[in-house]
């Protein structure tokens, strides 16, 4: 769950730390590979990194691609961007040169690409074992193959069911799914009073996590082009 967002690097990011840089595959799963901060610009929108390798070859990655900087601040948290590679360098020494395509979120590591977004749902559903379904009203304000995170006035526990129907911007086929709440925050300085709710995704039939996967990077696309020319 996301705790806070920063436009900066966080306080305490330093040349020479230890990071990781995560690398979307197939179904916007996240393969994270060691690696360290080698240098960055004042204000944090070029970052030089180690290109990290896997049995004596380099990590495929590719100018354009789209890829995730996670490192740990002592005494903090784990910080994550995600980044646009510009340049790749094998001399002298193998670098990969990044630009940050979104803001550095102080939160856990994921295993999925995450985007923010604006959904209001077409169906949100309460659900329990001994009674009707409850309907809710809120906003989905994030999203990924993995799950997304729901903005509700109202704060619901840790274990409870939601069935939850929206349309992807662009399409047409709504998306249907059943999701957990796995994590509850207050949203800061809400009036009136609102809650995030993190929650996972408990099955997505392929098609349905493919169209999921589909518009989560088209997104990042887009936000990394409107980041790179502006």
């Amino acid at each position: 769950m996301v705790q806070r967002s920063v436009t900066q690097p966080p306080k305490g990011f330093t040349v020479w730390q230890a990071a990781e840089l995560g690398v979307p595959h197939r179904h916007d799963r996240l393969t994270w590979h060691r690696t360290r901060v080698e240098d960055f610009s004042p204000d944090g929108q070029r970052v030089v990194v180690g290109w990290p390798m896997v049995q004596l070859a380099y990590v495929s990655v590719h100018r354009g691609d789209l890829v995730y900087l996670g490192t740990t601040v002592p005494d903090d948290a784990l910080y994550v961007v995600p980044c646009e590679v510009v340049a790749t360098v094998l001399e002298p020494q193998a670098r990969l040169v990044l630009t940050p395509a979104g803001p550095w979120e102080r939160m856990q590591r994921r295993e999925h690409c995450r985007v923010s977004v604006t959904l209001v749902p077409e169906e949100l559903l309460l659900l329990s074992t001994d009674s009707d379904p409850q309907p809710l009203r809120g906003t989905i304000v994030d999203l990924s193959a993995g799950g997304i995170r729901l903005r509700l006035p109202q704060q619901l526990r840790p274990g409870d069911r939601l069935a939850v129907r929206f349309a992807l911007p662009g399409t047409t086929q709504p998306v249907g799914a059943v999701a957990a709440v796995r994590r509850v925050v207050p949203v800061e300085r809400a009036d009136p009073p609102r809650w995030d709710h993190g929650c996972q995704f408990e099955r997505l039939d392929r098609r349905t996590e493919d169209a999921i996967v589909r518009f989560v990077f088209q997104r990042q696309r887009e936000l990394a082009k409107h980041i790179r020319e502006g």
